[in-house]
This record gives C-alpha cells, sequence and structure tokens, in this order.
C-alpha cells in the first residue's frame, strides 16, 4: 500500500513582491509569473493507493488528496492504513456476503420472484412511503402512471414485465431503508416487526434477478429505471464510506445503458417517441446528468456524460398531474413560483454544470488557468447560485406558497444547493489559500474559501442536531448522511490544511522569539485562526460520534487527524484566548474583490455558548460552536 504524488516544485514565490498598481506590462509579466508559480506549487496529480485487493485513485480536489499532503499528518495516515490491512480479510467478507456487484449467480424463475412478494397490503404501505420521502423516485417513476400499473400487476402479475417487477422491489426497499428515519412510529414499528435488515436483503436480491432475468444490458422498458433505483438502494445501504466507490463504478453501467437506450436524444427528434413519454425520458436523463456530474465531483474524477453530444432537453415545471399517459400536447410551464421536482433538478444541474467548468478548469493538467479566468468563473457561479437560490430560499418564498409542515423538505433542497455552490468556490479559489495570507490580490480567494469552508462545517454541526430524533429534519436525516458526507470531510480536510499551515507559523515565530507565541497575537490571520480551530473542534465531536466511527476507515482517518492536529493547536495555545461565534453563512455576505473586508466578533472564554432544550428534549443550536473547552479530546 503507498500513495504516489507529484513533488512540489521549488519556486520563488516566497521572495516575490506583492504587485501595486493597476496597469503597465512589467506589473502584467510579474502577475504572469505569479499565476505561474503557483500553479507549479499547489499542482497535485492527486492520491493513488494500491492494496492486495484494491487500486483506488482520486483527484487532487478530493478530501483524502488534500488530507494526504499535510506533513503532520503522515504518522496518522499510516496507522490508520496498518489497522486497515489487518482488517482487510474481514471486510473483504462482508463485501462478499452484501453482493456488492451486479450478477447474481443464481439462476431463478419468475415464479419464485413473485413468490417473495409480500402481501398486498404492506407492498401499499411501503409504495406509499417511497413516494412521500424523496424526490428522485417522483422523477424516475411517474407516479400516477406506476399506481395505474401498479393496480394492473396485482390484478395479474403473469403479465407484467419482469424488469418493472424489480423497479417495485427496488422501491420497497428503499421504503423499507427510508422507514428507519420516519416520525410516523406505528409504521416504523411495523417495519421493525418484520426485521427490515431481512428485508432491505431480500428486496435488493430480487430487484438484482428481475434485472438479470429481463437482460437489463439490452435496455428494455423499465431498464434505465430500474437500475437508477438500485443504484439508490446501493448509496443508502453503503455501511461505510469507502463502499460509496463502487455504486460510482456501476453509474458507469447505467450511463451507458441509458446511451443505448438514446436518452440523450430529445424524445421530440423521434415520431415513435410520444410527448408523454418524452417528458418522462427528460426527467429521468436530468436525473442521471445532475448525479453524473454530482459523484464526479464528489470522488474527484471525470463525469462519464460529454453534454456536448447530448441534446435532451431540461424537463419542464410541471406536477405529476400535469401529465398523463396518452396526452396530445405538453401543458404549458408553470410558474417559478410553483415549486416542482422537475424544478429543483434542473436548477440543480444548472448549479453542477457550472461546477464542472470549474473542476475542467483548476483540474486541467495542459494549461493552468490564470487568476482572471478564475475570477471571471467565480462571477458566473454566484451569479447562477443567486438566480437559483431567490427562488428556494424559505425565507423569500411567496406568502402561503407551501404548507409550513413542508418547511424542512424546502430546507433540505437549499442546502443541497448551497453546499454544491460553497463546495466550487472552494475547489475555485483553493489554489490561492497560502498565498492569500501574504499577497492582497488573492486575499478574496482566501477569504471565500476559508468562509465556505466554514459554513459547510457549520451545516454539519446544526444538521447533526436537527438529524437526530426530534429534530426538524429526522424524517430527511438519510439525505445528509449519505450524501452531504464528502462534503464535510472536503470541508474538514481543508481546514485541516489551514490549521496546519498555523501551527507552523506559530512554531516558527516562537522559533524566532525564543519565547512561546500566542496564538492571538502570532501572526495577522488570528481571528480566522480561532474560528477554523473551533469549527474543526465541533466537527471533531460530530465525527466522534458517527455510527461509522469503528467501521469505516475514512471516518477513523479523518477522526484520528483531528485529533492529532486539534492536540497540537492546543498545546500552541489555540483556543484558550477567545471562543469565536461562526460567521453567517458565506452566501448570505459581500464577498466580492471589491467588498473584501474582515469581519470581527467574539465570545469570552468564561461565557458558556447559549444552548437551549426543547421539550422533545433535542439540544437546539442558537448560533454559537460548542468547542474543545465544553468536549475535551
Amino acid at each position: 500500500m503507498g500513495a504516489l504524488k507529484q513533488a512540489n516544485p521549488a519556486t520563488t514565490l516566497d521572495n516575490a513582491v506583492p504587485a501595486s498598481g493597476t496597469g503597465g506590462s512589467p506589473e502584467n509579466d510579474y502577475e504572469g509569473a505569479l499565476d505561474d508559480e503557483l500553479a507549479l506549487r499547489t499542482h497535485s496529480a492527486g492520491y493513488i493507493e494500491f492494496s492486495p485487493t484494491q487500486t483506488t485513485y482520486v483527484g487532487s480536489t478530493h478530501w483524502m488528496a488534500i488530507m494526504k499532503n499535510i506533513p503532520e499528518l503522515g504518522d496518522v495516515f499510516s496507522s490508520v492504513f496498518h489497522l486497515q490491512d489487518k482488517q482487510a480479510d474481514m471486510f473483504a467478507e462482508v463485501d462478499d456476503d452484501e453482493l456488492d456487484h451486479m450478477g447474481y449467480p443464481e439462476t431463478v424463475d419468475r415464479q419464485a420472484i413473485l413468490s417473495a412478494l409480500p402481501s398486498k397490503d404492506f407492498a401499499d404501505s411501503l409504495v406509499a412511503v417511497c413516494f412521500t420521502n424523496t424526490n428522485n423516485e417522483a422523477m424516475i417513476v411517474h407516479p400516477p402512471t406506476f399506481r395505474k400499473e401498479y393496480e394492473n400487476f396485482w390484478a395479474d402479475p403473469s403479465v407484467t414485465p419482469i424488469i418493472w417487477v424489480g423497479m417495485l422491489f427496488a422501491l420497497m426497499c428503499l421504503a423499507v431503508q427510508y422507514q428507519q428515519f420516519s416520525p410516523d412510529e406505528a409504521r416504523r414499528l411495523q417495519i421493525m416487526e418484520s426485521n427490515p435488515e431481512n428485508l432491505v436483503r431480500l428486496f435488493r436480491k430480487k430487484t438484482i434477478q428481475c434485472l438479470m432475468l429481463g437482460k437489463y444490458t439490452n435496455a428494455p422498458p423499465y431498464a434505465v429505471e430500474t437500475l437508477s433505483l438500485y443504484l439508490f438502494m446501493e448509496s443508502l445501504g453503503c455501511k461505510n464510506i469507502q463502499n460509496l466507490g463502487g455504486s460510482w463504478i456501476q453509474w458507469g453501467n447505467l450511463v451507458r445503458i441509458a446511451f443505448k437506450a438514446g436518452y440523450h436524444r430529445d424524445g421530440s427528434n423521434f415520431s415513435a417517441i410520444s410527448c408523454f413519454q418524452a417528458e418522462t425520458r427528460r426527467r429521468v436523463w436530468a436525473i442521471l446528468v445532475g448525479w453524473d456530474l454530482y459523484l464526479s465531483i464528489q470522488f474527484a474524477l471525470p463525469n462519464m456524460i460529454n453534454l456536448s453530444l447530448c441534446d435532451t432537453r431540461e424537463p419542464r415545471n410541471l406536477e405529476d398531474e400535469d401529465l398523463y399517459e396518452h396526452m396530445i400536447e405538453l401543458p404549458a410551464p408553470r410558474p417559478d413560483s410553483a415549486q416542482t421536482f422537475p424544478q429543483f433538478h434542473v436548477a440543480k444541474n444548472r448549479l453542477l454544470e457550472v461546477f464542472g467548468r470549474v473542476n475542467d478548469l483548476t483540474m486541467s493538467v495542459k494549461s493552468p488557468p490564470s487568476y482572471t479566468e478564475i475570477l471571471d468563473l467565480d462571477a458566473v457561479l454566484t451569479s447562477t447560485y443567486e438566480s437559483i437560490i431567490s427562488v428556494w430560499r424559505p425565507g423569500h418564498q411567496p406568502q402561503n406558497s407551501m404548507p409550513t409542515s413542508s418547511q424542512p423538505a424546502v430546507s433540505v433542497t437549499c442546502t443541497f444547493l448551497a453546499f454544491i455552490y460553497y463546495r466550487a468556490q472552494i475547489v475555485l479559489h483553493r489554489k490561492y489559500l497560502s498565498a492569500g495570507r501574504k499577497y492582497k490580490r488573492f486575499s478574496y480567494s482566501r477569504k471565500v474559501a476559508i468562509e465556505a469552508a466554514l459554513t459547510i462545517l457549520q451545516h454539519q454541526w446544526v444538521l447533526y442536531l436537527e438529524t437526530q430524533v426530534g429534530g426538524q429534519l429526522c424524517r430527511h436525516g438519510w439525505k445528509f448522511l449519505v450524501l452531504l458526507v464528502q462534503d464535510f470531510l472536503f470541508a474538514t480536510a481543508i481546514l485541516c490544511e489551514e490549521l496546519a499551515e498555523d501551527i507552523s507559523l506559530t512554531d516558527s515565530a516562537r522559533c524566532s522569539n525564543g519565547t512561546p507565541a500566542s496564538v492571538d497575537a502570532g501572526h495577522a490571520n488570528n481571528q480566522t485562526c480561532g474560528r477554523v480551530f473551533h469549527a474543526l473542534s465541533s466537527a471533531y465531536i460530530v465525527w466522534l460520534q458517527s455510527k461509522d466511527s469503528d467501521s469505516s476507515r475514512e471516518v477513523r482517518l479523518v477522526v484520528a487527524s483531528l485529533k492529532h492536529l486539534l492536540s497540537k493547536a492546543q498545546e500552541a495555545g489555540f483556543g484558550q484566548a477567545t471562543m469565536l461565534a461562526p460567521t453567517p453563512p458565506a452566501a448570505e455576505q459581500n464577498l466580492s474583490p471589491a467588498a473584501n473586508t474582515s469581519r470581527s466578533g467574539s465570545t469570552p472564554a468564561d461565557q458558556a455558548p447559549p444552548v437551549s432544550t426543547s421539550a422533545a428534549g433535542m439540544a437546539q443550536n442558537d448560533g454559537i460552536y460548542w468547542g474543545l473547552g465544553h468536549f475535551p479530546i
């Protein structure tokens, strides 16, 4: 096992003098040279790991690659990897038992599959649960059409395509997985009495068998939809982060089957496709495009869909009841104020497409971008996000546009969109984090990247509280646990890199003066330094409480890394002088280069952060982090 890293070439950046003035060829030459040096200094080929059972590569913007390049964490990585080697056989056995790959070896006939169905009453309740817990299923499976097909199936199961049966098993499996987070105690107990783990295993197995029996690689009807649901099921069923990589591999199979079925070409091109079918295919394709971009970002790997070869239109802003099977033409789209599932996925994809441009620009191995290009794309990213979030932000909703009970779902939507934006900001500006300490020209990039990372960890703490039993987002907890964990890891890694540099600067000041250096007076970034320390302190508590901390190498690694860095920071005097309050989310600040001003704000250490407890016993966050003073390592 090991890592191959590209060494950072020596440069003269530290001897450079910050540019001044606004014009002149020498200055432009200097700025170009500085851009080149920054590109060389911060370039990373990513991270590659070899083991007896697998090879894993992630790009330079993946959290693992960032953490591995922090010199102070070398021993931590070695220790965690050594423990992983000892447990490799145990993990391999678990993976084999859980059927991580398509191609279940048993030969089975249709009747054996149908005999595994639960009673119709039980299936009815599971299907109802599935369509009320997430919006992905409603995009992939048109609910009114599915309900009609569902009733026809129970009337005569023998004539229903076997892959449609697989789709039913997949929906029921997802429903069982969702129910563990449901506040509906009666339904949850009903699932518990049926042994949910056995149900998930059974429904998953039958989904695979239906796909195999239906020869899904030939792209018959329902194959793309059923395989999509299967991959959602796999993602939710991952017991630890490292198994999510398998879903990314299987996603490639799904994309190719969708190509084979022509989902990348708009249905209006073909007379054999009705307007109803064309619109439902657009919905499915929107899901595929969004997940392709999202998964590529999460793993810092190239996306699989070349959008320049696709002409499938965005789905219209329509409710499910606006569409029916034998319609002659599509109705006009609803107004933007009518928040529908298609509208959300279209908005998310537009933001992800800009993020894709960020990835292409910053990860180019041929021609590093200029700082002007970075700022230009930053403006596009921010304007795209603001135009989207203005429709979805709860505080900006038209009066009485949605019932109060649905506000947590709106919060989920806004959180997803915000996280895409924050992460894109970090990826775009990360190269200038260190240079922003010294050079005023790059201070905007440094500020944006750090504020975005701090905001993500602030959200992590709030969501940690709100997704517990009794919290407003309890019902949606699974979404954050599965989909946002990579964002939390990424923000944690960015701030670990920042804290490690803060510690190094403090140690250097101590050595040069011959006396211990005060953190608050040691360098000009003391306020940022304190906020980073306390944000990572809160993140440490969340990761420590993670249910995966004993089984996932990734979580064990981040816990061990945080413990090591925070302990060193405490020894250097971090966190002793002030308890700094977190800053409002970056999206609510004026972070343009022209308005790059600093903020301050602190709470004396002897004042405990205000935390209230609701009647349900749920701790409520009032906007201030719980630091290591309350949860010592």
